[in-house]
């Protein structure tokens, strides 16, 4: 068993919470309501450029030539904070709602903020395993999303199968074995201490994913208050009602 093997057997609880999120088994049935799936894309706008700058610090603390340092520099490259964005915009706006809200933390919701904060505090203060491990529950969407809807019908608009395709790209699965291999070796070679704390890391993200899902699920981006993040997918779920 590898050292990740062991991770997801321990961290069981949260695995499989995340995985077979009601979103996603929604998505799967074709129960996902739209205002769903767009508060997700919404909420995910700010994640894709704090997680990029947690690649670009990662870069820096990796060792000179690391094969990670190449594929995180290979995703910032093809996959890039602004492609990336621009391609969940038109997703947004082919559903109907226009996407004019800034993508940074002051926008996004309390669960999305947690888990970007979460992120880039372990890319400054952490070391390169750290933050390989950090990052490595949200690249194994090439596993939840990717590998889960490849070659299946998803019910439902076009856009969730456009949505689900992005996860089986060359870049992202070629990126996410890059961070496991990076933790594998920093198990093997590090002490018990070492390896608990690669633990905590991993189930911490793991329940800041869940924490993502459950918002947009629900369409919980309230602030005290008042304030609301993604008010537009509001305004709508209001109007409806």
């Amino acid at each position: 068993m590898t050292f990740l093997d062991d991770c997801r057997t321990r961290c069981a609880d949260v695995w499989d919470a995340y995985r077979h999120h009601p979103w996603i088994e929604a998505m799967a049935a074709g129960r996902l309501g739209t205002e769903q799936f767009v508060f997700f894309q919404l909420d995910d706008g700010p994640h894709v450029a704090e997680f990029n700058r947690a690649l670009a610090l990662g870069i820096a603390k990796a060792p000179v030539g690391h094969p990670w340092a190449k594929a995180a520099a290979h995703v910032l490259d093809d996959l890039s904070t602004v492609s990336e964005l621009g391609e969940k915009r038109a997703l947004v706006a082919e559903l109907g709602y226009p996407d004019d809200t800034p993508h940074d933390r002051w926008t996004c919701s309390p669960a999305r903020e947690g888990y970007v904060n979460h992120l880039v505090r372990v890319a400054y203060e952490g070391t390169f395993p750290q933050i390989a491990v950090s990052v490595y529950p949200c690249s194994l969407f090439t596993e939840v999303i990717g590998e889960r809807f490849r070659g299946v019908e998803i019910p439902g608009p076009p856009a969730y199968r456009r949505w689900a395709d992005m996860y089986v790209r060359r870049t992202r699965t070629e990126m996410c074995a890059a961070h496991a291999a990076v933790v594998e070796e920093a198990a093997a070679r590090g002490d018990e201490a070492d390896r608990e704390a690669l633990l905590r890391l991993y189930r911490r993200s793991l329940e800041h994913q869940v924490r993502v899902f459950d918002a947009a699920w629900t369409l919980e981006g309230a602030w005290p208050g008042g304030g609301a993040a993604h008010a537009s997918v509001a305004a709508s779920r209001t109007a409806a009602g």
